[in-house]
């Protein structure tokens, strides 16, 4: 008896060798891809119903027990600075300096937050814009 390979097997391993290669991409983009996606930060983190545990730890960061005025640009204060802060803080915005005064960086990140709540881009922060950056 011969122990040669038959067509059938060669056919049979020829066929094989192009699976486990596309199965081993597949699980390397999968991996690869879930690497990204984790590192990526994003801004539905700012929308997820259910706050995580870490969520609640960056609200204490901004403790404030000041009144939510209605703030524009050229204000200044401590609600300015609690506002930048929860931009910072809470929803990742990382170039807001929190300074108390309400610049152009500062509206521009509200205007930008507004949209993402679907609000009117204003960069005015009212009582739907308090209310939407508030859990």
């Amino acid at each position: 008896m011969s122990h040669e390979p038959t067509v059938a097997s060669e056919s049979r391993t020829a066929r094989r060798a192009p699976l486990r290669l596309t199965r081993g991409r597949t699980a390397f983009g999968a991996l690869l891809g879930a690497v990204v996606l984790a590192a990526a930060p994003t801004a539905s983190f700012a929308h997820a119903a259910d706050r995580s545990t870490s969520a609640t730890t960056e609200w204490r960061l901004c403790m404030y027990l000041g009144g939510h005025p209605t703030l524009k640009k050229g204000d200044t204060g401590e609600a300015v600075r609690h506002l930048q802060c929860v931009l910072n803080e809470v929803y990742r915005y990382q170039t807001v300096p929190v300074n108390g005064s309400f610049e152009v960086i500062t509206e521009a990140s509200v205007k930008h937050l507004q949209q993402q709540f679907g609000l009117p881009g204003t960069g005015v922060v009212d009582a739907a814009t308090w209310t939407a950056l508030h859990p």
